[in-house]
């Protein structure tokens, strides 16, 4: 029996590690709603994320190489295998920083029926290995073959929005096909690309999204925050035009009620859901999303940060130009902030 220590994820921090990770493949993504499941969009496509702390095996399990998590019959796991979406089934292994992931054809055939009565308490166990995830790490996506010849891929997050976009095929690779996806995708990392390959009988989609900024957009919002940042008041040219609602949601438009003069520092802390702002244009640091940051290490130079903003938004006097408060709760909501 395995004897390591792993460290665990709240619900919470394996949401914003979702976020995050997406948003590194593409502009167009955010969260809709769920508890874990958690349910995204990316490119426009609907997604169901069921995610869970990978750790040691456990009693009766003789190989030291093996790990896993549980899945129980949660009504809001019976609700997304119900709504017919494909349900994608993640472990995150936090000591080496990688997803390791199941085929959800697989998952749904097999819960499907078992899991649809919520009053009697059901859990199924996955498996999967230690040293794949290690070597996923070392070399960004690795696979084994379960006994029930299913592919169980490993891969670093910074490839989730990869993986969610050739669901379809994605586990029909091998190992070596598994890379020329992942160095592809490398290669063609550019803004607005989208393209394809084929490997093996398979086709796999790359799609990198980066919206452009609307230059009228940009102009109006200078002009309105007089070139200033409203969370923190700098101008020497860092100013930039933050959307509220991202553009790439569905109601995410061109409006200046729907514009933010910001930094570049607190645009970016703003889309990662560090800080926030509520109906009275009060500045919030996420303390949900920093406890992520400290469990991940990532929570350097905090305290300067938090030093930098004002108490509210400095916002321009005529009403017309201000954050429509219809928008603060949407973006609030899609950036995961609760």
């Amino acid at each position: 029996m395995s004897t390591r220590k792993t460290k665990n994820l709240t619900k919470s921090d394996l949401r914003y590690l979702l976020i995050d990770s997406l948003k590194t493949y593409s502009d167009n993504v955010y969260y809709i709603d769920g508890n874990n499941p958690y349910r995204f969009s990316l490119n426009k496509k609907t997604t169901y994320i069921l995610i869970r702390n990978v750790h040691e095996s456990g009693k009766g399990r003789s190989n030291p190489d093996e790990c896993r998590f549980q899945v129980s019959n949660s009504i809001g796991l019976v609700k997304a295998l119900k709504s017919r979406v494909n349900v994608i089934v993640l472990g995150f292994f936090a000591d080496e920083n990688v997803f390791t992931a199941w085929d959800p054809l697989v998952f749904n055939n097999r819960f499907d029926s078992d899991f649809m009565d919520t009053s009697v308490k059901k859990s199924r166990s996955v498996y999967s290995r230690f040293s794949v995830q290690e070597s996923a790490n070392q070399n960004k996506i690795a696979n084994y073959v379960d006994d029930n010849n299913q592919s169980i891929i490993s891969f670093k997050p910074e490839y989730l929005g990869l993986y969610l976009e050739n669901i379809d095929n994605i586990h029909n690779l091998d190992e070596s096909e598994l890379h020329k996806l992942i160095e592809f995708s490398d290669n063609e990392n550019v803004e607005d690309f989208a393209g394809s390959i084929s490997l093996g009988n398979e086709q796999l989609v790359v799609t990198h999204t980066r919206f452009k900024r609307d230059p009228n957009f940009r102009r109006k919002v200078y002009e309105a925050y007089n070139n200033k940042c409203a969370m923190c008041g700098i101008q020497l040219e860092l100013i930039e035009a933050a959307h509220i609602v991202p553009h790439s949601h569905e109601v995410g438009t061109d409006d200046i009620s729907n514009g933010l003069g910001l930094c570049s520092l607190h645009h970016t802390a703003y889309d990662k859901s560090l800080i926030y702002f509520d109906h009275n244009f009060t500045i919030k640091v996420n303390k949900n999303k920093m406890k992520y940051l400290e469990k991940m290490g990532l929570d350097g130079g905090f305290r300067k940060f938090e030093e930098l903003a004002f108490e509210k938004l400095q916002l321009p006097q005529n009403h017309i130009l201000k954050p429509n408060t219809e928008n603060i709760s949407i973006a609030n909501q899609i950036r995961g902030i609760n």
